[in-house]
């Protein structure tokens, strides 16, 4: 087994509580992932350029406007932190605008919804997409104590590339998404704003997927429909989300499976796995090169994009001329062969680094990448 960093990863203290009591252990650190100095910003003579991604420094990775749901917006309007003030106004103004304003959360203003589905290449550089809760002085996040699931959980690069990627993006976070969406609609039964604002709640989320109105390209909110969502409720949504934050801050995690669907027991099965994955270090017996993508190439190294663009790995010469004898034989008897034939003996590290980075893959899978693509 891998031994846990020295400091374990931090998740915000709703979800830290429940994801260790499903754990039972420390989750490693992504130390490759510095916020406070950006992985993904350029650095010193690093030149941007087509086959570069770098991020815009004044934004980093916060060219995305969270869904919050009404829990989480509770949890935010009751901290009376003087430090979480910044974070703690800008929620408040998002719920007095009330574009994208409903009993289940902050969901995303059609606007945003409509340029970030449609811009593939301006997540981290377009100011225009800016989180609403960054804060510009020192680049931080105001409501970073009570992030949703998808900031918790996103990371430009992992310390163990694919492997963490599918820990947090592929696991946990799919895990939490889920919860999220059921404690809200949970939430919401329990405080009960009537059944016309129900079905007209439950008919909005059936509408999403329709075409934008010049309404919500201006942000204007039909205040008509507006109040038929909140029902009883209307005039107090800040009261509606602290007591969403009531009900649901007591929850252990055994309460939280209650409340959920199948879909999250599934999540958490499969963020066990995950996480058993993230934290051995054991080889799989047979090995075959996976899928590349070039980058960069130079006489000695080769810079190739694996499991994502935002973390390629630069490999040497040496060890790209290597990969062909990862044929499917055993991994041991790969290795051998290696040193026998070219006189270079991999560090098992080293492999596992491959491994980890999809440069090898188990035959299998990578049987089921050439049969996908066909």
């Amino acid at each position: 087994m891998i031994a846990p960093n020295s400091t374990s990863e931090t998740l915000p203290p709703l979800f830290a509580g429940w994801v260790a009591e499903l754990l039972k252990g420390p989750i490693p650190k992504e130390t490759r992932a510095t916020c406070d100095d950006c992985a993904m910003c350029a650095h010193g003579d690093e030149q941007q350029g087509p086959q570069t991604d770098y991020f815009d420094p004044v934004i980093k990775c916060c060219s995305y406007v969270p869904v919050l749901h009404n829990f989480l917006v509770g949890r935010i309007l009751s901290d009376d932190d003087p430090a979480a003030e910044a974070g703690r106004s800008s929620v408040e103004k998002r719920i007095k605008d009330g574009v994208a304003v409903t009993p289940l959360g902050l969901g995303h203003p059609p606007v945003f919804s409509l340029l970030y589905a449609n811009s593939s290449t301006a997540f981290g550089r377009s100011r225009n997409l800016r989180c609403p809760h960054y804060i510009e002085d020192g680049g931080r996040c105001g409501v970073w104590r009570h992030r949703e699931s998808t900031c918790a959980t996103w990371f430009c690069k992992h310390v163990r590339g694919s492997v963490g990627y599918a820990f947090w993006h592929q696991s946990l976070h799919q895990l939490l998404m889920a919860a999220e969406n059921d404690l809200a609609r949970w939430s919401v039964l329990e405080l009960d704003p009537g059944d016309d604002a129900l079905r007209h709640l439950l008919a909005a989320e059936r509408s999403q997927s329709d075409p934008v109105s010049g309404d919500a390209i201006d942000n204007r909110v039909d205040r008509g429909s507006y109040a038929k969502l909140w029902g009883n409720w209307l005039g107090r949504e800040n009261e509606f989300f602290i007591e969403c934050a009531r009900l649901v801050n007591p929850l252990s995690w055994n309460d939280v499976l209650a409340i959920t669907g199948p879909e999250a027991r599934a999540w958490a099965r499969l963020t066990e796995d995950a996480y058993r994955r993230l934290t051995s270090d054991e080889l799989p017996p047979s090995l075959k090169a996976g899928s590349m993508q070039l980058v960069r190439l130079t006489r000695d190294m080769s810079r190739v994009s694996t499991y994502s663009t935002f973390d390629p790995i630069d490999i040497p010469s040496v060890v790209m001329e290597s990969l062909h004898y990862f044929d499917g034989r055993p991994t041991e008897d790969a290795i051998a062969a290696i040193a026998g034939e070219k006189g270079i003996r991999l560090d098992p590290s080293l492999v596992r680094k491959m491994v980890d980075f999809a440069l090898l893959v188990p035959p299998v899978q990578s049987d089921q990448k050439r049969e996908s693509s066909s």
